[in-house]
């Protein structure tokens, strides 16, 4: 074997290893951080705040309290009560909740404990709703996954309740009871909850909407970016097009791909939505901010990829993808502090813009959401422009050594011809 052929084979294998080590430990790193995000997360749900109001201020009442205190524990949501001056109304109660202040809410109507009491006693047993007792409120779009876990820890919460005051109540109750079968049924069955969705997401795709999904608005700029970049190099505008025309060019063609874009992902979350309770306005809304969000998505890729060298872009665009979607797979509540890094990322701010518009208002972040969206496209975009101008100054440096050298190279070979054609004419001679 020749040495430059065995010199050859060991810096192929030592490339090789580099690829297969590197790529093994950005695997590693990414599902890492994103499993830690997930991490004993149901150990954590005493973060999550139910709040209790208790218009009653009676024997239900009291039982609904004591059902929170025995299922106090790190596992179970932590139920926060307040006082009716805070919330005098019911629709307060329910405020509390759409405006993010709680993940749900129990409230005990007025007159819950009279009204049972009466119905023991014979006076109106038949009539006698138990689920007019009790109103739980929860919002499901907010974070499906744990949505659905709050309302179930609602209906075990008003279950303990009832199992409570069958306890504590029931001799009293037993010994006062009217004898028939409609006052037995009072009894066994004294109260139940009634259940307040704020914004019902009946359909099959709900828990895409947050995860898979999320991964696609990032993808769709990355294969364009990297057919955009590869037409415009085998053209070679970037050498042969004025900088400032070639920037306008692919700011407009990412504004119009993103725009397109957002449109065909509103259009598959309507064609799938089922039931879901969706108007035209909320449509054009998503689209408007799904705009915003992949065109963000645009800039950051393109800057990126006109920075580093292509072998590492998918090292970045992995892991890009990656922490964005962390920071929307789980509410922040449920994971480790230092997950908080994820209400900088752009898809975080696109998840809770989102809510709010789905619900009809409800759990509102503008505030805070835009202007972390409004700065990631202002810097990003300057950045980029920044890039592209290097690069294309790069592209016309590269392109004007090429066309000296091939003018240099026709001159020499023009020398050379004339030369020997003075030779042959002076043999001749």
């Amino acid at each position: 074997m020749s040495p430059s052929l065995a010199a050859a084979r060991k810096l192929y294998f030592f490339a090789v290893g580099g690829s297969f080590v590197m790529l093994q430990i950005l695997f590693l790193a990414n599902l890492c951080y994103l499993y830690g995000a997930l991490w004993k997360s149901d150990h954590r749900m005493h973060n999550v705040h139910i709040l209790m109001v208790d218009y009653d201020q009676g024997s239900i009442g009291e039982s609904v309290r004591l059902a929170g205190a025995a299922l106090k524990a790190d596992t179970f949501p932590t139920i926060s009560e307040r006082s009716l001056a805070k919330y005098t109304t019911e629709k307060d109660v329910e405020s509390a909740v759409c405006r993010g202040d709680y993940w749900g809410a129990v409230y005990i109507h007025e007159g819950a404990t009279a009204n049972l009491s009466s119905a023991l006693a014979g006076q109106g047993a038949d009539t006698y709703d138990p689920m007019q007792a009790i109103t739980v409120v929860w919002n499901q779009v907010r974070y499906p996954t744990v949505a659905i876990s709050v309302y179930s820890d609602l209906l075990v919460l008003t279950e303990t309740a009832k199992a409570i005051y069958l306890r504590t109540n029931g001799s009293n109750a037993l010994q006062a009871l009217n004898t028939s079968s409609s006052n037995a049924r009072v009894l066994f069955n004294p109260f139940g909850a009634t259940s307040v969705n704020l914004s019902p997401t009946p359909q099959s795709a709900r828990f895409l909407l947050n995860t898979a999904s999320i991964v696609m608005y990032t993808l769709m700029q990355f294969f364009f970016i990297l057919a955009f970049n590869g037409i415009t190099t085998g053209f070679n505008f970037y050498a042969t097009i004025p900088i400032r025309t070639l920037i306008i060019l692919r700011l407009l063609v990412s504004l119009a791909y993103a725009f397109i874009g957002a449109l065909l992902s509103c259009a598959y979350i309507w064609a799938f939505r089922e039931s879901w309770d969706l108007s035209g306005a909320q449509f054009v809304q998503t689209w408007a901010i799904l705009w915003l969000v992949m065109h963000i998505n645009f800039l950051v890729l393109d800057a990126v990829i006109a920075t580093i060298p292509i072998t590492f872009v998918p090292f970045f665009t992995f892991t890009w993808i990656i922490i964005n979607i962390t920071s929307t797979v789980m509410p922040f509540d449920v994971s480790v502090g230092f997950y908080k890094i994820g209400y900088a990322w752009p898809a975080h701010e696109l998840w809770t813009v989102m809510v709010q518009i789905w619900s009809r208002g409800c759990y509102n972040r503008l505030g805070r959401a835009l202007p972390i969206l409004f700065v990631w496209e202002v810097v990003m975009l300057g950045i980029d422009i920044w890039r592209q101008v290097v690069k294309g100054r790069g592209a016309t440096v590269v392109q004007e050594e090429i066309e000296r050298q091939e003018e240099g190279q026709t001159i020499s070979n023009r020398q050379n011809l004339s030369g020997t054609e003075m030779g042959d004419k002076g043999k001749n001679a």
